[in-house]
């Protein structure tokens, strides 16, 4: 049963990904989307600002290090988003920070949005350059949603049935689990969301059920 839930959610089109390269400018330094939000704007002038410098890996390091701190510290998280502080204090924070050695375009960016008290936009601007960066680099993680826990050969299942539909890519997969689902699997792939779960099949049934009633 596992074998044929698995065929059924990975029998489509994956965007793959492989080994991190080192990319250090695209051309026409541009991100290879737009998104008009905040957060979409301001990872959008870091990438192109970042490639004119030959220095997009470098800053996706610093992006990578802001995403991390925000999510494993919660005092990290709460100083960015605690408006109350003055933006003398929020670059003294950040200057201690940028002591790790941050590339140029990165302190900048800091300064730029504590200027514009908009540093609370911060690691969602990291998530979205990170985001860029693996687009142009095919990089793209998968994160597989079941009811229980999956065994070593479940996973491996799993990632056989992403190779299966992509033979030439090598895939992350994180795996979560959510009880609510009942049973099956759930998959998000970038901005893709793949639904083969137990409950889906329910709420479907109970649809159906309940245009019979009428």
């Amino acid at each position: 049963m596992f074998k044929l839930i698995q065929r059924a959610c990975f029998r489509y089109a994956v965007a793959g990904s492989k080994a991190e390269a080192e990319i250090k400018s695209v051309p026409g330094h541009k991100p290879p989307s737009f998104e008009d939000t905040v957060q979409g704007k301001y990872a959008g002038v870091l990438f192109s600002t970042a490639s004119q410098r030959e220095a997009l890996h470098l800053v996706l390091q610093d992006m990578k290090y802001f995403k991390e701190l925000a999510e494993k510290s919660p005092v990290f998280a709460g100083f960015l988003l605690n408006s109350a502080y003055k933006r003398n204090q929020q670059r003294n924070v950040l200057q201690t920070l940028t002591k790790e050695g941050f590339h140029e375009v990165t302190i900048n960016l800091l300064n730029t949005m504590i200027d514009s008290q908009r540093i609370s936009y911060l690691t969602k601007t990291a998530e979205k350059y990170i985001e860029y960066y693996r687009i142009f680099n095919k990089e793209e993680n998968i994160t597989i949603i079941s009811a229980e826990t999956l065994s070593e050969e479940q996973r491996s299942q799993v990632v056989g049935a992403l190779k299966e539909s992509n033979p030439n890519v090598q895939f992350s997969v994180q795996y979560k689990v959510d009880p609510s689902i009942l049973g099956g699997l759930q998959m998000y792939s970038g901005n893709k969301f793949l639904d083969c779960s137990l409950l889906s099949r329910v709420n479907r049934l109970r649809s159906e059920l309940l245009k019979l009633s009428i």
